[in-house]
């Protein structure tokens, strides 16, 4: 099992594979500090506690066997952090034997610096610096703890060494402590298939009511909305086989508008056709 990405404080779909030749294309994150991140990233986890008893980890029982069914169901892979314990309370990981572990190595745990060796060195900043922020954000919007959730992807190496493949991280406060602060985190990943392999790597905190994007590693997303409601109409009509002329009459809109939108589209969700957002905004529970 893979005792990684934890969040400062996992659901798989099976496939987006990268050769190891294209290794140092993106330099988008070059410029960070990946020692100081480490570091700032390793003393969170160490100095994290949580006000929490017996009785909470009692009451946590049916809500375990709950998402343990949910992950069979949907056939995913699902984690549940416990900032209190550092520790896994539940992990239900499908994308270990996809990375090229055997089932006997999957019963055996993977720890963090083995797996954070296996991310590509483009990303690994990318993964840190986000995870810290969002930290720091839900450490100033406290009444609201539950209200946000982190999404980010990057790129892991398969266990031969010879291919990346691009995972999407969801991470979302599951449970708070009797002070209101984080203890059990909910960690959701689905493989992007098809995704452009040059792709640099993004991240970004919504406001799951709003679906407002609160903070991102491109500046100019902030305060934006994942997808407009135009957008979505577009989306939607572009899944029933109609092209942007016909977009366009449907909605009454111009030809350039449509194609305006639909650029707009595969710049937010970093894709490159229709099918490729829609799979993204449906993963990350927009569409």
């Amino acid at each position: 099992m893979y005792n990684g990405c934890t969040g400062c404080f996992m659901i798989v779909k099976c496939t987006a594979i990268v050769h190891y030749g294209d290794i140092g294309r993106n330099h988008h994150f070059m410029d960070l500090d990946v020692g100081m991140l480490k570091r700032t990233y390793s003393k969170l986890k160490t100095d994290l506690h949580c006000q929490v008893s017996q009785s909470d980890y009692d009451s946590l029982g049916p809500k375990l066997r709950s998402i343990e069914e949910l992950s069979r169901v949907e056939n995913r892979s699902i984690s549940l952090y416990d900032i209190h314990q550092a520790r896994f309370l539940l992990q239900v990981d499908r994308h270990m034997e996809l990375l090229g572990f055997s089932k006997e190595e999957q019963q055996q745990s993977l720890s963090s610096e083995r797996y954070h060796a296996m991310i590509h060195p483009d990303d690994i900043a990318l993964m840190y610096d986000s995870e810290i922020k969002m930290y720091y954000f839900l450490k100033a919007h406290h009444e609201h703890i539950k209200d946000y959730k982190l999404v980010y992807d990057y790129r892991v190496r398969n266990k031969n060494g010879t291919a990346y493949i691009r995972f999407l991280h969801q991470m979302t406060v599951f449970e708070s402590d009797t002070a209101g602060n984080a203890w059990i985190m909910l960690i959701i990943s689905d493989v992007l298939d098809h995704y452009p392999e040059d792709e640099q790597p993004c991240w970004f905190l919504i406001e799951t009511k709003n679906q407002r994007v609160c903070l991102s590693n491109e500046k100019q997303a902030s305060a934006e909305h994942i997808i407009t409601n135009r957008e979505r109409e577009i989306l939607a009509l572009a899944a029933q086989g109609l092209d942007s002329n016909s977009i366009a009459k449907r909605l009454c809109i111009s030809l350039h508008t449509v194609n305006n939108h639909r650029q707009n589209i595969l710049r937010k969700t970093h894709t490159r056709n229709m099918t490729q957002a829609t799979y993204y905004l449906k993963c990350i529970g927009i569409l």
